[in-house]
């Protein structure tokens, strides 16, 4: 039972080190240890009684996490939405994805119980982090030295594929990072802190990605209303500097582009028109890009430009209405409110300043992470929502412990 558990904490902390940096897909993929993992609990279950015993006994404790109850409704909706899909597979697909998901937030959050693992899991995931920034910057002076120039052509995507989802992804762990900064009280550590800080807001400026320069600033004025009134002098002085440093300023001036909103604005409208054909059970989960084109072929003034296919509607909450229907949306946004609730009741239970920090710094980038779906849509990154279930599921986690101990 102690090798198991040893190889099952072993695993979970080696998924959350490398989902990051190995590709999403392909043989060598990140599903390549997931599964692992997987097959790893399933034959615990299976072989070890006292496993077994331990995982039925777990039903009733998951039967009273709102974040788990709202993430399984919500893929049973996905599941449902397969009967109104025109593409079956790519929804069966992806709500087996969804499902993955909620397993690895499980993992996290019910299957790693020592504190000692708990707090290597933590460390491990902000790490890499760092790493991807330190990856980026090596990015940048090899364009450099490529005779080309960081800009709207030119993006930074460190080992996250995509330039939009590493500043996702670097918003998710910057505020984790910055609380751990702000509650240190050894110098050294503080440093180290500091700089962390520094090099993911490096990501996030180098990645040009305007969603998340927004986050960053929403997720300095959250820490200033939760945790410190004295940070609003940073929520001031960070959009200052954003402005003054040339690359973020011109994609920050970027979000009063004309081009840039009239194309968002013609999705959205294309989006309304297949609400209205399809207002209560939707299209089907991931088939927007399925029906878009037959839209757009009946409506040519909502045509984006040439042979342009949208992959989702560029907002969370639309997506989520247009493909599971009326009932996906109130899921979703109980899934939202009850998941600050819940994060909010971790907060005001956590026992030390350390677990303080890390549920506050959660907290934050969850938030600042749903701002960021209101203009665009990340839920279909498997990199980016497996970076939002590890960090609640660290927050359970840690309550979890807390609880036990």
């Amino acid at each position: 039972m102690n090798l198991y558990k040893k190889l099952l904490n072993i695993s979970t902390i080696l998924y959350v080190t490398l989902y990051p940096i190995l590709p999403s897909y392909g043989i060598l993929s990140s599903d390549l240890v997931l599964y692992s993992l997987f097959a790893i609990q399933f034959l615990g279950f299976i072989i070890l009684k006292k496993e077994r015993l331990k995982t039925l006994k777990s039903i009733p404790i998951l039967l009273k996490d709102k974040i788990f109850i709202t993430l399984f409704l919500l893929n049973l909706l996905m599941y449902f939405s397969v009967l109104f899909a025109e593409d079956k597979r790519l929804s069966i697909v992806n709500s087996i994805r969804f499902t993955m998901y909620i397993f690895v937030y499980y993992s996290i959050a019910y299957k790693v119980e020592i504190k000692k693992d708990s707090r290597m899991l933590i460390y491990s995931f902000l790490s890499i982090s760092v790493i991807s920034s330190l990856i980026s910057i090596f990015q940048v002076i090899k364009l450099n030295f490529s005779s080309l120039h960081l800009d709207e052509e030119n993006r930074i995507v460190s080992f996250l594929e995509n330039s939009n989802n590493l500043g996702a992804y670097s918003v998710m762990a910057l505020f984790i990072l910055l609380l751990l900064f702000l509650n240190e009280k050894n110098k050294k550590v503080k440093y180290i802190l500091f700089v962390s800080s520094l090099l993911l807001v490096a990501n996030i400026i180098l990645s040009q990605s305007r969603n998340a320069l927004l986050a960053l600033i929403i997720g300095c004025v959250l820490i200033a209303i939760i945790y410190d009134k004295r940070f609003l002098i940073a929520s001031v002085a960070i959009p200052i500097a954003l402005i003054i440093i040339p690359q973020s300023r011109a994609r920050l001036l970027d979000i009063l582009s004309p081009d840039q909103n009239s194309s968002r604005i013609k999705i959205w409208k294309a989006t309304e028109l297949m609400i209205k054909d399809n207002p209560y059970f939707g299209i089907g989960y991931e088939n927007y890009s399925v029906k878009y084109p037959n839209y757009i072929y009946h409506n040519k003034d909502l045509m984006v430009h040439g042979s342009y296919k949208a992959l989702h509607p560029h907002n969370i909450f639309l997506k989520i209405q247009v493909e599971l229907g009326i009932v996906g949306s109130i899921v979703f946004l109980l899934f939202l409110l009850l998941t600050i609730y819940t994060l909010y009741k971790y907060i005001t239970n956590a026992n030390n300043s350390f677990n303080k920090s890390v549920l506050i710094g959660i907290t934050v980038s969850f938030i600042s992470f749903q701002a960021m779906n209101l203009i665009d849509c990340y839920y279909s990154s498997l990199k980016i929502i497996t970076t939002m279930v590890i960090i609640l599921g660290i927050s359970t986690q840690i309550n979890s412990i807390k609880i036990k101990s």
